[in-house]
């Protein structure tokens, strides 16, 4: 009898871990979506800086901002498919669609295709007057994005943990 109340306990610890660990992880996908916002702004400032004063070829517009510490995941994707000689507007796509989705919406990831399209079509002007309206975009999903993750994060986690709670109760 000793053995099968040290189960049970065993159980309802993992039960309760469980949940707990459902609601940090909710939690933590929040904050992740903050972060991955904030380095396509950062990318953006920084596409926009090298417009207005160097104006080099995408390629390398690209290669400078992939060398940034806080760059979106993707954009190192992007430059290996544009090496392998595929047309940017394309790269672009395939690197977003299939890395681009570390904690960001739909909403985020249709921003960010919109972005590649903008980007090596028309004079640097233009391109940089694109850019101010993607920045606008995405700044506006990003106050969103914080204040979901300010408002709710630590509920969800809290959410979580009681949710163990009480399951560890019902099945005691």
């Amino acid at each position: 009898m000793q053995n099968a109340e040290i189960v049970k306990h065993l159980a309802l610890a993992l039960l309760f871990l469980a949940c707990g660990g459902t609601g940090a992880m909710v939690s933590r996908g929040m904050l992740v979506r903050v972060r991955e916002l904030e380095r396509g702004l950062q990318m953006i400032a920084s596409l926009r800086a090298q417009l207005q004063f160097s104006r080099p070829p995408l390629p390398q517009m690209l290669a400078a901002v992939c060398g940034q510490s806080q760059r979106p995941a993707f954009l190192p994707h992007c430059l290996a498919r544009m090496e392998e000689g595929i047309a940017f507007p394309l790269a672009w796509r395939v690197a977003v669609e299939s890395h681009g989705g570390a904690g960001l919406r739909e909403e985020d990831r249709q921003q960010l295709l919109a972005l590649g399209e903008l980007l090596g079509a028309g004079d640097a002007e233009g391109q940089r007057e694109a850019l101010l309206v993607q920045e606008s975009l995405l700044r506006s999903q990003l106050d969103r994005a914080r204040a979901r993750q300010a408002s709710r994060g630590r509920a969800i986690f809290m959410l979580g943990i009681l949710a163990g709670l009480t399951l560890m109760i019902l099945f005691m």
